[in-house]
């Protein structure tokens, strides 16, 4: 029997709308990106299964930090990992303990992109270059990218996909490095792509405060969750030598995403929680008895003390380990020691043809060519909420406060928290996370 012309259309459409509630690739959630440089950046789009919609408020679009991929937004039980037996605590709030999705699966009670999703909004999660696994790994870029690549070609793209999915101005953020990319965006941010494309060097970013009004004027809201930027180091003069530099200025990508699932597939959940469990606890410990007459650049515990263990459940911790971490390019790394040794907050010191063969960061002087990310926070004038730990690892909150909310324009809606007892990572999706931290988010989000 044929079809008519009129039924095969209707077929036709059918799988069209299908397709593009997959994304149009047929996987579950998949968007793609095209960077200006022509790469393909992927994106999730969230919902707890293909039989729910998509929500229809506020997108909110979410980068995750260094050695990090999207999948820390959505902590879950793998489907092919049968050992995890999390049950809720007893004092569980309600919208947990009712939610058919966190009863089928307790671990999505840390999920920050399932929470974010009960209370109506938009999730989109996305992977830098080089990072993310089987469906939703982005293409490689080249060896020499580094953190200014992924903040002015792959965010600048991600936002352009949301925006025209949508039709809606979106929030945009993430944790560490991508609250960083995210400010760095609304500065107007930005680098010639088809220099970056050619691969024999990076040439110098710049912002244009033009591109800068247009950002802010396309987005809703900026949301850090522990927004990276200079960090707080101990024994600079360690780091400050030129056997490190050599080994930071190669031009790497750490392949985690290749090497985690062979390395933790033999592993018993017990065990590589335990082993993160025992290495951080101590950590912690040595950082919170650090003897207060002890000069401050001495306490390499309390620069080391970005992971609360004891805030963090051990299935998600084993979660992080298979799943979460994640490929990263060494220039990446290499920013932030410049930073945090040479108490500078810039470009890549290898940005420019001048500088491409350039092993040793230099001081700051005048002229230098180099941009100064902090020269141009007063582009950013979008509403801003961040989420900062108590800990100092990586992230120190007065730093940081000072650089973001004393250098944007500010908003009225401006606002930021410091969780107790949280560390870097363990701020995103802690034991705290589901009664502090993600309700903050979204009361926030909601005077949007």
């Amino acid at each position: 029997m044929s079809l008519s012309r009129t039924m095969l259309s209707g077929l036709l459409l059918s799988c069209v709308m299908l397709l593009s509630a997959c994304g149009g690739a047929g996987v579950e959630g998949l968007y793609v990106a095209k960077t200006e440089d022509g790469l393909d950046i992927k994106m999730k789009r969230y919902r707890p299964s293909p039989q729910d919609s998509f929500r229809k408020g506020t997108p909110v679009l979410l980068f995750p930090g260094i050695t990090l991929n999207f999948n820390q937004f959505d902590v879950h039980t793998p489907a092919w990992l049968n050992s995890y037996h999390y049950a809720l605590p007893n004092n569980a709030p309600a919208w947990a303990k009712n939610d058919p999705t966190v009863q089928d699966d307790n671990l999505k009670y840390f999920s920050l992109a399932h929470y974010l999703y009960l209370r109506g909004y938009d999730v989109w999660m996305a992977n830098y270059r080089g990072v993310g696994r089987g469906d939703f790994a982005s293409d490689h870029g080249h060896n020499n990218t580094n953190l200014d690549v992924w903040c002015a070609l792959d965010y600048p793209a991600a936002v352009d996909k949301v925006r025209g999915v949508t039709g809606k101005k979106p929030v945009i953020g993430g944790h560490s490095t991508g609250g960083l990319c995210a400010y760095l965006y609304l500065q107007g941010f930005t680098m010639d792509a088809d220099v970056v494309k050619e691969g024999d060097y990076l040439p110098h970013a710049s912002a244009n405060a033009a591109l800068a009004a247009q950002r802010n004027n396309n987005v809703a809201g900026f949301l850090g969750i522990d927004p990276a930027g200079t960090p707080v180091l101990a024994y600079e003069w360690v780091i400050d030598n030129p056997l490190i530099w050599d080994t930071l200025a190669l031009e790497w990508l750490i392949d985690l995403d290749t090497i985690l699932p062979y390395a933790t597939k033999l592993l018993h959940p017990v065990v590589t929680s335990g082993a993160i469990d025992i290495l951080f606890k101590g950590v912690t410990s040595l950082a919170d008895n650090f003897p207060a007459f002890f000069p401050h650049w001495a306490d390499l515990f309390g620069a080391l003390d970005f992971w609360r263990t004891d805030n963090m459940n051990g299935y998600v911790e084993d979660y992080h380990a298979r799943i979460a971490f994640s490929s990263f390019y060494l220039g990446g790394i290499a920013q932030y020691a410049d930073w945090g040794t040479n108490g500078v907050f810039r470009e890549f010191w290898q940005n420019g043809y001048e500088n491409k063969d350039l092993v040793n960061p230099p001081d700051q002087a005048p002229g230098d060519g180099y941009f100064y990310f902090q020269d141009n926070m007063a582009n950013f004038t979008v509403p801003a909420f961040s989420l900062f730990s108590e800990a100092s690892g990586l992230v120190d909150t007065s730093t940081m406060v000072n650089v973001i909310y004393n250098g944007k324009t500010h908003n009225a809606k401006d606002g930021w928290i410091e969780v107790p007892g949280t560390g870097h990572l363990d701020v995103v999706n802690g034991n705290n996370a589901p009664t502090v931290g993600f309700p903050a988010i979204a009361d926030w989000l909601d005077t949007l």
